[in-house]
């Protein structure tokens, strides 16, 4: 016999309420939510001396780290995800109105990948404007993202999307939609948001004490958030226009290879970097 709570993604539905042609999606509401509490979260820290930065650059940072989320977020979803779809049709990248068939479509579709990037590009911006150092920013930045990573999980939850792979455990969920019909699947968003989420929060207030240069942090939580996300993907089930390439791979788990990659390499130049002027002051 299933538990009432097995049937939960059978009763949500993705539109949290809508005003008039409007829809607004849950994934939207708690991507909002996240931002918010992320930005409480951060002038905590700014109040608590855990950070150089006063009130008001917290807060410059902040948006300008939503705004480069949301658009590289977007673009990332529409390169990694559905290029086919979106160079038939490229105004469907931030217009919600299909003029073809004259209906709206809205705007759904978001890369975690490529929020980050673009992310990153709007945090380099940022820092080279105010002349703030980079580095000592993408620190303060990674101790932030899993918050907003734990709510834009909850988010994918609530809009019934990012279902598991089929399992035979007792915390399987149905998901509307899915065949085999009846068949109990990972709530793998639900891993996400714990793991990238809450997890890699923890881990990265611990390390936060013994880190000392500038960089190091950004690096761990870039590797730290890549193996993560690898091994949720296990769980994922295979995006149906992508499947799996070389048939074990998703595209969230090459990805996320290249994020670690990435990780490395900035990890091997932030100490070599720091090496050099241990050198160049004895």
């Amino acid at each position: 016999m299933q538990e009432w709570w097995q049937h939960l993604p059978e009763t949500l539905h993705p539109i949290a309420f809508t005003i008039g042609f409007f829809s607004v999606y849950w994934y939207a509401v708690w991507f909002l939510l996240g931002f918010f509490v992320t930005l409480v979260l951060a002038l905590w820290f700014a109040r608590r001396g855990m950070t150089a930065y006063s009130g008001e650059t917290v807060v410059d940072i902040c948006l300008v780290l939503f705004f480069g989320a949301v658009l590289g977020g977007r673009l990332g979803y529409v390169l990694f995800y559905h290029p086919d779809v979106f160079l038939a049709a490229p105004y469907a990248i931030v217009l919600p109105y299909d003029f073809a068939h004259g209906v709206w479509i809205g705007i759904s579709g978001m890369s975690y990948h490529g929020g980050l990037i673009g992310a990153a590009f709007g945090l380099l911006w940022f820092a080279r404007k105010r002349r703030i150092p980079f580095w000592q920013a993408a620190d303060f930045v990674a101790l932030l993202a899993p918050i907003a990573v734990f709510f834009g999980r909850l988010g994918n939850f609530f809009n019934v999307e990012l279902a598991g792979r089929v399992t035979e455990q007792p915390w399987g969920m149905l998901f509307p939609g899915m065949l085999p019909e009846g068949a109990l699947r990972h709530p793998s968003a639900l891993y996400e948001a714990l793991v990238e989420g809450v997890a890699l929060f923890i881990i990265l207030i611990f390390l936060k004490r013994f880190v000392r240069t500038d960089g190091y942090l950004a690096s761990w939580y870039l590797a730290l958030y890549a193996i993560a996300r690898f091994v949720a993907e296990c769980f994922r089930e295979p995006d149906p226009q992508l499947g799996l390439f070389f048939g074990v791979l998703s595209m969230g788990q090459i990805l996320s290879l290249a994020m670690f990659a990435a990780a490395g390499v900035i990890f091997l130049w932030l100490r070599r970097q720091n090496y050099a002027k241990i050198i160049q002051n004895s």
